[in-house]
């Protein structure tokens, strides 16, 4: 066997043997589990303590207002009063209905008024209660409130430009998946590459690495930490991707199906996330992940090796860390602009392209010849890491004392 591929067989049985990596592992899984069920919880959490009133006044005006607000769907109804107490206190709203207010309705010069005692103060900061402006006019004007609604609507269509999505739901989960994914790469990325960066600083440290560059070529040796470390990292974001694919199509229905303000289920709402998930998207995440983190690896690693103390970390990781956070900036502007020119440029800009030319494949229509040119030159990018870090790398391993200066690090580049 190569040097290379001893390396890359004992590195990965390290890593898969370190109980670290599985309870990250795990706890990854647990952490996607949690950011996708999330809503779920905060929506059912959200319409308990605001959707749910306590609706007090005289029965006829009353009946009709809580007819409204349950047509909008926008708050239910739990208790019908004919008067509230002199004192509403939040018992008083526990005991009917575990509601988020009380709202008492009365008319005042012709006109409906409402005095809302909420729980929670800045739930009802900025409430108008829209769903009464017909039964208001009605009041004010005579006009019969159903004219008024009907007139107060506006018939729209939307026809979208881009044949990416068929609907505005549609578009809206793949930008909310696709934040996720471009999340997850960014996070994986950091982590990852810091740790590389740290296990190579520990090596130099603890004097190993004079001991394994004296019986391996130290090119080999960190191509095989590197693709070692890509293997492993994803097979986590495979377990991750697959945590969320299950979940997500069960947990937008329950999202949609359980909110009282938002539109009214519909059944393809799963159907609508498996089909953002297709296994292209995946393949393409799987491909830019795997080049974009073999781009970062080899700077972490090589900047890892120039350190001759732990202390000195901080100092090497700040400035390789900005591009990979500029990278996930430009990635949420995509998000908004795909079709930005200067979103446009970044897809063939090293250490950018990874995160911008999936985020633009993910949510719009990318000329083939675009997700082309953005492999070659991340292909390109990788392959330049691998020679400037292996240079690097061999020189740092075996330099001591203070940091090397630009100069230093130039001059190992060119021997």
């Amino acid at each position: 066997m190569s040097e290379l591929g001893v390396v890359l067989v004992t590195e990965l049985g390290r890593k898969l043997r370190s109980a670290i990596f599985w309870l990250a592992t795990l706890g990854g899984i647990v952490a996607i589990a949690f950011m996708v069920e999330a809503p779920v919880l905060l929506a059912a959490l959200e319409r308990s303590s605001s959707s749910d009133i306590v609706l007090a006044g005289p029965e006829p005006l009353r009946d009709r207002a809580a007819a409204l607000m349950e047509a909008h769907k926008d708050y239910r109804v739990v208790a019908s009063v004919d008067a509230l107490p002199q004192h509403v206190t939040p018992n008083y709203l526990e005991r009917h209905g575990k509601a988020g207010a009380a709202v008492a309705i009365s008319l005042r010069a012709g006109r409906i008024h409402l005095d809302v005692y909420p729980k929670d103060l800045s739930a009802f900061d900025d409430v108008e209660f829209r769903s009464l402006s017909p039964l208001n006019v009605e009041l004010v004007t005579g006009l019969a409130s159903a004219r008024v609604e009907n007139a107060s609507k506006i018939d729209r269509t939307i026809h979208p430009l881009d044949a990416k999505f068929a609907d505005t739901r549609a578009a809206a989960l793949a930008h909310g998946v696709t934040f996720g994914l471009v999340f997850i790469l960014y996070l994986s990325i950091v982590i990852s590459s810091q740790s590389i960066m740290s296990a190579v600083a520990e090596e130099k440290t603890n004097r190993i690495a004079e001991i394994l560059i004296a019986t391996i070529d130290p090119t080999n040796l960190l191509y095989g930490k590197t693709l070692a470390a890509a293997v492993v990292a994803m097979a986590q974001i495979g377990l991750w991707v697959a945590t969320a694919v299950v979940l997500l199509p069960q947990a937008a229905s329950s999202l949609v199906s359980s909110s009282s303000v938002s539109s009214p289920p519909r059944t393809g709402d799963a159907g609508a996330v498996l089909a953002v998930l297709d296994p292209g998207l995946l393949v393409a995440f799987a491909i830019f992940f795997v080049l974009g983190y073999l781009q970062y690896a080899t700077i972490y690693a090589a900047a890892g090796s120039l350190v001759s103390r732990t202390e000195e970390l901080g100092a090497v990781a700040t400035p390789v860390i900005l591009p990979v956070v500029g990278a996930f900036l430009v990635a949420n502007f995509a998000l908004v602009q795909p079709g930005s020119p200067i979103v446009i440029a970044c897809s063939f800009v090293p250490f950018l392209s990874p995160f911008v030319i999936f985020t633009r494949i993910a949510i719009s229509e990318v000329p083939a010849w675009q997700i082309a040119l953005a492999v070659i030159v991340n292909i390109a990018t990788v392959a330049g890491c691998f020679w400037a870090a292996g240079r690097v790398y061999r020189v740092g391993m075996l330099l001591y004392g203070r940091l090397p200066s630009p100069r230093q690090i130039v001059a190992a580049l060119r021997a």
